[in-house]
């Protein structure tokens, strides 16, 4: 015979089982709850779109949102400055080997470009990048725009130069129309370019050594142009020097003669004054002083002179 169980047996099942039904209810509720809370991070713009309308309708900015999660999803968009970089393997940036950008020239040369390029998302373009993509995470419009976008610009500006221009005098010019038609192309698609880095160039090895011989003649040329420099520079002081010798020489030349004909001057007006100054009386004065008193004495017939001693000293004797 079946034991029937006691009513407190079916009430604590009753129970248990009304518990196990709140529990998934709470459990859903709060998973239906966690489900509709969204969060969009600083730096980024969250574009609503409704799946039963197929429209955008809401861009949100970053905080917590709610949404409905049976009709609508969520796509963030960064608005902060991106940067994608292609560089050759084993440098900064450089993804799973090679990826420096490849270019032809005028006269169909190849080279290889390292390059960065800056983007960002433009909030009140966020709505039309999001159809324009169709929803695509930003990950997949950098890889097909701005990426695929940017190679292909560098190439066709490359095509109207030589390589020698764009490695060297006309490389800034070359930038520069990379970047206004990078500008117009992203435009185009809602995404803001911000800058272009050419970070260098890598030549091919017979680009490499017809460039490596024409900087070893450019320095010849120079070195050879110093050292013609520094000779006239040489030349031009020995000659600054020889002048200044000669004109010093020339200097001495002039004072010495200038001197002697200053002494020869001062001397003729000596001269002159003493001429002026001798007169009779002061010839016979002077050789009075320098008399002894003893006439002079003569051999032969003739007769001694009589010298009036009396008129010399009076200044009247012939």
């Amino acid at each position: 015979m079946a034991r029937t169980a006691s009513p407190g047996t079916n009430r604590a099942a009753a129970r248990l089982g009304t518990l196990a039904i709140i529990a998934l209810l709470a459990i859903g509720g709060l998973t239906l709850l966690f489900s509709t809370w969204r969060t969009i991070d600083p730096g980024y713009v969250g574009i609503v779109f409704d799946k039963a309308s197929h429209k955008v309708t809401n861009t949100l900015d970053p905080g917590w949102v709610f949404i409905n999660p049976l009709t609508e999803s969520i796509t963030r968009y960064p608005v902060g400055v991106q940067t994608l970089v292609m560089v050759q393997a084993a440098q900064e940036g450089a993804v799973g080997g090679d990826d420096s950008v490849k270019v032809g020239t005028r006269e169909g040369q190849t080279m290889f470009a390292d390059v960065s390029v800056q983007y960002s998302v433009d909030k009140g373009n966020a709505a039309q990048l999001y159809q324009t993509w169709a929803g695509a995470p930003i990950e997949k419009i950098e890889d097909n725009l701005v990426r695929q976008v940017t190679r292909s610009v560098l190439n066709d500006v490359a095509s109207s130069y030589g390589w020698e221009e764009i490695f060297g005098e006309k490389r800034v010019e070359y930038t520069q129309k990379v970047s206004a038609e990078l500008q117009r192309r992203f435009a185009e698609k809602f995404v803001k370019f911000e800058s272009l880095n050419l970070r260098g160039w890598h030549l091919p090895d017979n680009l490499q050594k017809a460039l490596d011989a024409k900087i070893a003649a450019q320095q010849a040329a120079e070195q050879q142009s110093f050292a013609l420099k520094q000779a006239q520079i040489k030349a031009e002081q020995d000659k600054v020097q020889a002048e200044g010798e000669a004109n010093a020489l020339r200097a001495q030349a002039q004072g010495e003669a200038d001197a002697t004909k200053i002494r020869a001057q001062a001397q003729a007006e000596a001269n002159k004054v003493l001429a002026q100054s001798l007169t009779p009386e002061l010839i016979r004065y002077q050789q009075l002083q320098r008399w002894d008193g003893k006439l002079p004495v003569f051999n032969g017939s003739n007769a001694t002179p009589l010298i009036d001693a009396t008129s010399i000293i009076s200044g009247t004797g012939r």
